[in-house]
């Protein structure tokens, strides 16, 4: 995922695509994203992007928490005080999935090499 499609994601989670309001100051949140993005990417502890054609080096769950954070911040910026609020508690709830050390554990027989002279 680069930063272009977490940007396109977050204007659709906040219903901000194809709408008035948003094309008036697109310009401006578009010049923001990088930075907004690097914000949620810190929190996270993920590499940070330059440009929003960079790719986004994190797994599933993580780049879903991303996408929420960035949600939160981008409501924020545009003052949607009852968007921030439903998507502050939903960037939590992802943020502690994402930075919790729980890992997937596979049953599998460990595999044993002879050396063959």
């Amino acid at each position: 995922m680069t930063g272009n499609d977490v940007y396109r994601r977050v204007l659709g989670i906040l219903g901000y695509l194809n709408t008035n309001i948003i094309n008036a100051n697109e310009d401006n949140l578009l010049k923001r994203a990088p930075d907004i993005i690097n914000q949620i990417c810190m929190d996270l502890k993920i590499p940070q992007i330059e440009r929003l054609s960079d790719k986004i080096e994190a797994n599933e769950v993580t780049l879903d928490a991303l996408c929420y954070g960035t949600a939160m911040l981008m409501s924020l910026v545009e003052g949607d005080g009852a968007k921030n609020q439903v998507f502050t508690s939903i960037y939590n709830s992802k943020r502690a999935a994402a930075l919790s050390k729980t890992q997937k554990i596979e049953d599998k027989l460990p595999f044993v090499s002879y050396g063959v002279d």
